[in-house]
């Protein structure tokens, strides 16, 4: 007989797998409510397994590891409409919201043994019910949506922020804030947390929500579009949009820009699916920071993820459990988004505080690579009318062999290792100083850049006598 321990174990590379899995399809296609439960499956399971403290469910709360309790909140409000409109009742077919709250039947069989720990939630009922057809509203209902979204809206509000009491959690420094699963059980969440929630529920109404993410991920607001045209919610003469993380308010397009500084052309450009699921990793990252370092979660008090920290060892003592989190929580970051630079600089640093310092060593190596490049695009681009020395000049110096790369490259084969070769070593110590020398690229401070080399050259150091205390 298999034993729950060693179910448990084997939820974790499972959730992995299928992380990487649905974030590999085309941003429209990603399901993001099916990706922010395999997150937190993951962060649940991982935290059981470690301190016996995940929390126990039982059939009744288990619909949270499933797509049953959307289904069913997004019932309730084609039932609030209908009540409201009893036209759609005549033409509405669906299934009533009365059918899904009885979510222990047992003739249910996602929700079949499932006392006790977060894994036999999962394994009962993950492959069936997060790859399962979520509810969709009849033809009438999603019609109304489209012609009257602000009367939607409405009763997506009344549903979700007043009879079922989801709300901003208004804190920071708790992962759980960012666990889907948890916000659909217990109700605070995280700005992120709730505009999936959100998008989810209008989404089986025949509602669009194009969204924005704003302020570094915190926050994010939300508007009906029909395709690619926005459809403006419009009060007092002006254009609004949905305040997801005040209870569903409206906030003026004036308001929004004077707030976020930010225009009108590009809030209403919107943001991805990925943006929104690495804002919600954001959040559970830095909550596991803090909580790794023993800091407090306000961002005017923290201790700051920086190289200047790693640099002048602000940082005395580790929960290791945590910095793992935190860094698991980076790495889906870099594989929602693999372009952004500041992600990449912060995985690299995480390595290095969770003890990985070979990968630390490759993702730093990377990260200089990415400057150098973003610096010689910019001399190119300033080149452009200069006379032709100077054009020549930078020809000549993009055609040079890129060091980093080649660098990068070779330690590349040595995943695990913790010894780096001299001659790597070497290779890319000189392409760190060729960065250093070089204008620097617009969003790179010097000091920073400046923290970044020396800690790679540090690590380098640490990596050819051994390994170690870097």
């Amino acid at each position: 007989m298999v034993s729950g321990h060693h179910i448990l174990l084997q939820v974790v590379p499972w959730a992995q797998q299928q992380f990487l899995l649905e974030v590999s399809k085309a941003d429209e296609s990603i399901s993001l409510a099916k990706t922010c439960l395999i997150i937190a499956l993951e962060e649940e399971t991982v935290a059981y397994i470690e301190t016996s403290q995940g929390s126990a469910r039982t059939s009744a709360t288990a619909s949270t590891w499933s797509l049953a309790r959307l289904d069913a909140l997004a019932a309730e409000v084609v039932d609030t409409l209908t009540a409201q409109n009893p036209q759609l009742a005549a033409e509405d077919s669906h299934t009533p919201a009365s059918a899904f709250r009885d979510l222990s039947n047992p003739s249910r069989a996602a929700f079949k043994a499932i006392e006790g720990s977060p894994a036999r939630a999962a394994t009962a009922n993950a492959t069936s019910e997060l790859s399962a057809q979520p509810f969709r509203a009849s033809t009438a209902v999603q019609d109304y949506a489209q012609h009257f979204p602000m009367q939607v809206l409405t009763a997506v509000n009344s549903v979700l922020f007043g009879r079922h009491g989801y709300s901003a959690c208004n804190r920071y420094g708790t992962a759980t804030d960012s666990h889907l699963s948890a916000v659909l059980e217990s109700g605070p969440g995280s700005c992120a947390a709730l505009t999936v929630l959100y998008l989810e529920v209008c989404s089986r109404l025949g509602l669009s929500l194009g969204f924005m993410v704003l302020d570094e991920g915190r926050y994010c607001l939300v508007w009906p579009r029909s395709g690619e045209q926005q459809q403006l919610l419009m009060a007092a003469g002006e254009a609004c949009v949905v305040d997801v993380y005040g209870k569903g308010a409206l906030l003026t397009v004036k308001e929004v820009s004077d707030l976020f500084d930010i225009s009108e052309e590009d809030l209403f450009a919107g943001s991805s699916r990925r943006s929104l699921l690495a804002a919600l990793l954001a959040e559970q990252q830095h909550a596991h920071w803090c909580r790794a370092v023993g800091c407090s979660p306000q961002p005017a008090f923290m201790t700051q993820l920086s190289a200047a920290t790693a640099v002048n060892r602000k940082v005395k003592q580790l929960n290791g459990l945590s910095i793992e989190r935190a860094t698991a929580a980076a790495r889906k970051r870099v594989s929602l988004l693999p372009g952004d630079m500041g992600i990449q600089l912060q995985l690299a640093l995480l390595c290095y505080f969770s003890g990985r310092y070979g990968d630390a060593w490759l993702e730093l190596g990377s990260y200089i690579e990415a400057v150098r490049q973003l610096q010689r695009a910019a001399g190119v681009h300033s080149s452009h009318g200069g006379d032709s020395h100077d054009s020549s000049r930078v020809a000549a110096g993009s055609s040079k062999p890129d060091p980093v790369s080649a660098a990068t490259a070779a330690a590349a084969s040595l995943t695990g290792a913790q010894i780096i070769t001299p001659a790597a070593a070497a290779a890319v110590t000189a392409a760190a100083a060729t960065v250093a020398s070089e204008s620097e690229a617009d969003e790179m401070q010097e000091g920073e850049l400046a923290d970044v080399l020396l800690l790679f050259e540090k690590l380098q150091l640490e990596l050819m006598m051994g390994g170690g205390s870097a």
